[in-house]
């Protein structure tokens, strides 16, 4: 008792963000509840060039409505953004960038939201021939200063090398060097990186803190086996590693097939065949989470808070929200699920 009020003591005050490191590195079964986050209408790049800052109040509060505490999301650096303003000219983040990451920390932090913060260089940087001066530089820069700032859960190095198109020498040199260099900017964090499903290849390269997959394996045929399939996912990742925590970083379904609310005539034709309805999103929802719970692991987040303004009908409706900021279904059953993790 005496320690729980202590810690709500910290809370209140400025220190609230300088946590004991064991608080900050601990992450107990099924404590993650999370969302994957870009801003609705500036998603991308966009979202550190053009977002203003009013949408991180409002974004954080909506995520926070549907009972989530953590919010992955992507410190994306491009050479390109020097013109922005964001970088220098040796890849360093402004005190612009720092800015805007401060107020998006403060906004989530007033609804109880920690952050997963991912690492995207742009393959022009870690192609550079000064490559590794450049992300480092930048690392230090975002991370030092957050070493014992408690609104960050963990660093994430990369979302999804391992495909063959990502999984190139520069690479797997950069995550042989981050996954070291990053533990001595900020030994009190979490390190994690983004994996697809194929955790097998961070043999080549070392793991890290926590084992993270994505979770795209539930389609509309797998949804209707249930939680089994998904249990056995995670029993196989966890063969990599079993003694590291395990989080589910990204799962979902895309609802551009749904007769009310999906892609409009004109993209209909772009249409591959993962996409379903908001009904069967919701199935992968609820089979995806029973089987983090009964498997007991770290937590999961979802792929994503919005649906997206963006040509591509594969890829723009995978939102827990729709463009006009109603629920889908699928909020109900995340939000539903997330409570009873709490109790």
């Amino acid at each position: 008792m005496i320690r729980a009020l202590a810690l709500i003591a910290l809370l209140l005050t400025h220190a609230a963000f300088a946590l004991p490191a064991e608080i900050i590195r601990e992450i107990k079964p099924l404590s993650v509840r999370g969302v994957n986050y870009f801003p609705r209408g500036t998603p991308w790049s966009k979202m550190w060039t053009e977002t203003p800052a009013e949408v991180w109040e409002r974004d954080m509060a909506a995520a926070a409505k549907l009972g989530v505490n953590t919010v992955r999301t992507f410190l994306i650096l491009r050479q390109e953004d020097v013109a922005k303003g964001l970088l220098t000219e040796d890849g360093t983040p402004t005190p612009a960038y720092h800015e805007k990451l401060q107020r998006l920390l403060e906004a989530g932090w007033k609804h109880g939201i920690r952050f997963i913060l991912c690492f995207e260089f742009s393959p022009g940087i870690l192609k550079a021939p000064d490559a590794t001066q450049r992300w480092q530089r930048a690392m230090r820069s975002l991370a030092y200063p957050l070493r014992d700032d408690g609104r960050v859960l963990m660093w994430d190095l990369m979302n999804e090398p391992e495909s063959d198109g990502k999984w190139t020498e520069p690479t797997k040199a950069y995550l042989r060097g981050a996954k070291v260099f990053l533990k001595e900017v900020d030994p009190n964090h979490l390190t994690t990186i983004g994996i697809t499903y194929r955790t097998d290849r961070l043999k080549e390269i070392g793991f890290l803190d926590v084992l993270q997959y994505h979770e795209y394996g539930t389609g509309k045929k797998s949804a209707q086996l249930g939680s089994d399939r998904v249990r056995k996912t995670i029993g196989n990742q966890r063969m990599n590693q079993t003694e590291r925590p395990l989080l589910i970083g990204e799962f979902g379904m895309c609802t551009a097939r749904d007769p009310q609310h999906g892609a409009s005539p004109e993209l209909a034709p772009k249409l591959s065949d993962p996409p379903g309805t908001e009904a069967e999103q919701a199935k992968v929802y609820a089979v995806v989470l029973e089987a983090a719970q009964k498997e007991r692991i770290g937590g999961a987040l979802a792929w994503c808070l919005y649906d997206y303004p963006i040509k591509n009908p594969n890829e723009a409706q995978f939102g827990l929200l729709r463009l006009d900021g109603t629920e889908k279904p699928a909020a109900k059953v995340m939000r539903d699920a997330f409570a009873s993790w709490g109790k």
